[in-house]
């Protein structure tokens, strides 16, 4: 098998201009971080600044640098991490977020697996500071965040860099085309591009990158399963979930403004037809709670906040009391105000929305409950996750609909007949079958990367 070579720097005038742009920026960009609330976690580690207990490089020691952006990379790198840390149990594996929901993701599953850090500024100088404190054998980008500097230090220092899980939507693929000048040089810096589809792969080879530098490998994300050897947790969240004694549930997954309200009326229609089904909620982003809570109250229904319940749970009567005085005034909506709990939730979901959809945000992950066999309904913005949209349009495990008519008359058509339900479910629980795989063909690029970078490290 070819080895994998990184190329040498080029583009030199274009990088100065973006640094010279970034650097201009940087006031502004430091000030919004500390506007933030949610960015203000980890400020000093995104300048390169680490705590003295943070550990450091160990010597003789293979380390792999993985940027997984947010929530949904944080859990796709999941089983993979498991896997190099099986095949390399010497290795010492750094995981980068933006977000502190990746964090979360991170800290829970795959504590004491890896290191977590804050993902730095891309500036020259904070980016040197991180490298000489990490020290990195292979750096690992989760999805397609790409970053000029970070990329340009790596390629400087002959640190290989491998694009994993890659994708490119048609917002971005436009923007880098309109960049191509620029880009070329980018996409130059990555060893290796291992892609989710062949539509993303022909994007690549579109802004440059060689035919030999990148590949269809499939998503990771269908080779990822939710643990639940935390009998407890699971137990816990069907605890939740049952207390209005609903035989079906609808969860709308990772929403976002204006899904709420759309899914709300849908579900105050159905529920003429169908008196016990419950709708759990589950904000793609925590911070709008209270704004969902309100839109809640407005449609007539009480918000009822997973650790609310979790709160009660030691208090029988008091629990007890608040769903009585629940059942004499208005029906309740879950509202899930937690982070990494919702993959777990999937499985006792009758039928599963995916946020995203509905407004143009490009559609969020199919997989997830496409495992459990759930049937899923969507909206018509799925871009970012288009290829695995289509297969479940085509293999009929998905349900795309563009009016509250059409949500509405699709989720009645499933309710009411549960061999339709499985059926549907059964389908994406097929299609998740047959693309899986994505983490065995990323394993072998790490080896082969990992072999001709650290010629001495050694296999288990």
């Amino acid at each position: 098998m070819k080895q994998i070579i990184t190329a040498p720097p080029s583009g030199a005038t274009w990088y100065f201009l973006y640094t010279l742009i970034f650097t201009i920026g940087m006031p502004l960009i430091i000030l919004v971080l500390l506007k933030k609330k949610r960015s203000r976690a980890g400020f000093l580690e995104r300048l390169g600044v680490f705590s003295s207990n943070f550990p450091k490089h160990s010597e003789g020691t293979p380390v792999l640098w993985f940027h997984a952006v947010s929530m949904g990379e944080a859990m796709a790198i999941v089983p993979l991490v498991f896997k190099i840390k099986e095949l390399y149990p010497k290795s010492q594996i750094f995981v980068s977020t933006v977000t502190d929901t990746g964090r979360d993701v991170i800290l829970t599953r795959l504590n004491g697996v890896v290191e977590h850090l804050y993902f730095p500024l891309d500036y020259n100088v904070i980016l040197n500071r991180v490298l000489n404190r990490l020290k990195p054998d292979l750096f690992l980008c989760v999805d397609t965040e790409i970053w000029p500097n970070l990329l340009r230090a790596l390629q400087k220092r002959k640190i290989p860099t491998l694009l994993i899980n890659g994708r490119l939507s048609s917002r971005s693929f436009r923007g880098y085309m309109w960049l191509r000048p620029f880009m070329k040089h980018v996409m130059r810096s990555l060893s290796f591009c291992s892609m989710q589809s062949k539509r993303d792969v022909s994007r690549m080879q579109a802004l440059g990158v060689s035919n030999d530098r990148v590949a269809f490998a499939g998503s990771i994300k269908c080779d990822y399963y939710t643990q639940n050897s935390d009998l407890q947790c699971v137990q816990a969240l069907q605890d939740f979930i049952t207390q209005q004694g609903g035989n079906a549930l609808l969860i709308g997954a990772s929403t976002h403004q204006g899904e709420e309200d759309a899914l709300l009326h849908s579900y105050k229609n159905l529920l003429e037809e169908f008196p016990s089904l419950s709708l759990l909620l589950a904000p793609r982003h925590i911070h709008r709670l209270e704004e969902v809570e309100v839109l809640i109250q407005h449609h007539g229904f009480t918000p009822i906040r997973k650790t609310f319940i979790d709160e009660l749970e030691n208090n029988h009567d008091a629990k007890a009391e608040f769903f009585v005085n629940l059942f004499n005034t208005s029906k309740g909506v879950y509202v899930l105000d937690t982070h990494g709990e919702l993959s777990a939730l999937f499985q006792f979901a009758t039928i599963v929305w995916v946020g995203g959809s509905w407004v143009p945000v490009g559609g969020h992950n199919l997989m997830e409950p496409a495992q459990y066999g759930k049937p899923i309904l969507f909206g018509p913005y799925m871009d970012h996750v288009l290829e695995m949209a289509e297969m479940m349009l085509e293999n009929g495990g998905g349900i795309q609909v563009s009016t509250i008519e059409a949500m509405t008359s699709e989720m009645a058509v499933l309710l009411r007949d549960q061999g339709k339900c499985d059926e549907v479910g059964t389908a994406a629980r097929q299609v998740i079958k047959n693309n899986q795989g994505a983490v065995d063909l990323t394993l072998q690029t790490i080896k082969r990367v990992l072999k001709d970078s650290v010629p001495n490290i050694s296999v288990r």
